[in-house]
């Protein structure tokens, strides 16, 4: 066996350890993430997809880890090793019909590794979140009684996954796969009423801490022909797998004396109103699809379009519906590589990426759906004398609408990634 040469093992091991110690932090997020179980993230963990508008179900790579399709592990060349990471920044601006604010994110992203236990049988593992939950949303009232007073709603935390795939090719053309995703993380919400211009009127204070740890399931297909010499047709087809997450809540209520709106900031503590530890929480998750087609030509472009859909109206939170709707998203997208064999021009071997989406959120605030379109751009770019690659992705776009008093958020958002390829697989021939 061939060792992977010490730089690159190192290099594998410093990113593993970031992208871990990255992996429990806060994100700040939006406001639409205090709905459901907060912004659920798209499938789509690869950095390189993600300059291809999101499309994945029908893409494959023998030096590439797809999640989002679990039968493309069976196209991870048999004698390589692949370790994928990534991280991302967001700026965003939040507008109402008179206000906006800005806010900035940046947080891990994902990290993969694939390789072969035989020519029709591959593996991968990874994590990335699953969900994110940050808001502070103050609003703001007068009561001919009362007074001034107003309503704050705070959120943090959100749920991570990690992932053990298996993927089976099936004769020539036809591949089977399956994740086993285990989802764990705690949010924490609280909701509080106070009155800034009172000093004799008491605030108080509801919180929910909510802690989750489940497994969840999902499955793809995929097939892969010639129509052409050097044109290639794939299609596929993904599943997830309707379940139930078991967890725990705590619920308590409080009344303060103070408020964060005061001068001083200070809040004191007087009495506990209401505590409820350890409840049993259920939360009944959707099942949901993906279809896929893709047409390549060996080496130099790849085009791609996606449709995905999940049943987020079924969900449930302790039996309770969350008010959300089905989502459901189309996304198109391409690649295009001039010289991939070139070893006087550098750009050439580089690999251009574009794409665009448009998707409807699972929310529905008001009778107003919330959704999503963005433009997407990206490139790889090969590192010396190595099959290794760093890997790029902007993303563009908006989510939400002024009217109904609601809120839009226009995004930039840069994804960063590295992609080694390491052959450990190769005997020696010669002592």
């Amino acid at each position: 066996m061939k060792k992977g040469s010490p730089n690159k093992v190192i290099l594998t091991a410093l990113l593993a350890l970031l992208c871990g110690g990255v992996f429990a932090q806060a994100n700040v997020d939006s406001p639409y993430s205090m709905f459901g179980l907060g912004q659920v993230r798209n499938k789509t963990m690869n950095t390189r997809l993600q300059g291809m508008g999101g499309v994945s179900a029908a893409q494959f790579g023998k030096n590439m880890v797809n999640a989002a399709n679990p039968a493309s592990y069976a196209m991870i060349d048999t004698l390589t090793f692949l370790f994928d990471a990534g991280v991302y920044a967001k700026g965003s601006t939040f507008s109402t019909s008179s206000l906006s604010e800005r806010a900035t994110a940046a947080s891990f992203d994902y990290v993969a590794m694939g390789c072969a236990f035989t020519n029709w049988w591959k593996v991968a593992v990874g994590a990335q979140p699953y969900s994110s939950v940050g808001y502070n949303v103050v609003t703001s009232f007068y009561d001919d009684m009362l007074g001034n007073y107003n309503q704050t709603f705070q959120g943090a935390g959100g749920l991570n996954q990690v992932f053990l795939g298996n993927a089976f090719r099936l004769g020539k053309h036809f591949a089977v796969g399956a994740n086993a995703n285990y989802v764990f993380g705690d949010s924490k919400s609280t909701t509080t009423l106070s009155f800034p211009d009172s000093t004799y009127l008491i605030s108080s204070r509801r919180s929910r801490d909510v802690m989750i740890s489940a497994f969840m399931f999902d499955y793809g297909v995929m097939y892969q022909g010639n129509v052409a010499p050097e044109y290639l047709l794939s299609a596929g087809i993904t599943y997830n797998q309707k379940i139930n997450l078991k967890g725990t809540q705590t619920i308590y209520i409080r009344s303060l004396e103070g408020s964060q709106e005061n001068t001083t900031g200070a809040e004191y503590l007087i009495d506990t109103i209401f505590y409820d530890k350890n409840k049993d929480a259920r939360f009944a998750m959707p099942h949901g699809f993906g279809v896929g087609v893709s047409l390549q030509k060996l080496n130099r472009w790849t085009i791609g379009a996606d449709f995905d859909w999940n049943q987020w109206s079924t969900f449930r939170r302790n039996g309770v519906n969350d008010s959300l709707q089905d989502a459901w998203r189309v996304s198109v997208g391409g690649e295009y590589i001039p010289t991939s064999s070139s070893v006087s021009n550098y750009w050439t071997r580089v690999s251009y990426r574009m794409g665009a989406f448009y998707e409807q959120t699972y929310l529905n605030i008001h009778g107003q759906s919330i959704n999503k379109i963005g433009v997407t751009a990206g490139m790889s770019l090969p590192m010396p004398r190595s099959q290794s690659k760093a890997v790029l992705a902007l993303e563009i776009g908006k989510c939400g609408t002024k009217s109904a008093n609601l809120i839009q958020e226009n995004f930039v958002k840069l994804s960063a990634g590295v992609s080694i390829n390491e052959r450990w697989f190769l005997k020696r021939k010669y002592r």
